[in-house]
């Protein structure tokens, strides 16, 4: 399973990261700190079933804010 976190209102100029459920930073979409799935720092989007239909929800994003969201693979879960 996947998940991105969207940071309010700053999602625009950070690069949104991809994680694997597993990952420390994620934590099946609490993150770090075990928080809820969302608030308003912003929130975890997920779970997805796998990495292309969590690509496909980030690309829907970019068009449906009309910028150019930029987004990664986590550099800790997701090794390229």
């Amino acid at each position: 399973m996947y998940y991105f976190y969207i940071n309010f209102p700053r999602f625009n100029d950070r690069i949104i990261k991809i994680h694997f459920a597993e990952c420390n930073k994620c934590k099946h979409g609490k993150g770090q700190n075990g928080s809820e799935f969302s608030n308003e720092k912003g929130f975890w989007a997920g779970p997805f079933d796998n990495y292309q239909n969590t690509v496909t929800a980030l690309k829907k994003l970019t068009k449906k804010f009309k910028s150019n969201i930029k987004f990664e693979d986590c550099s800790f879960c997701i090794r390229s």
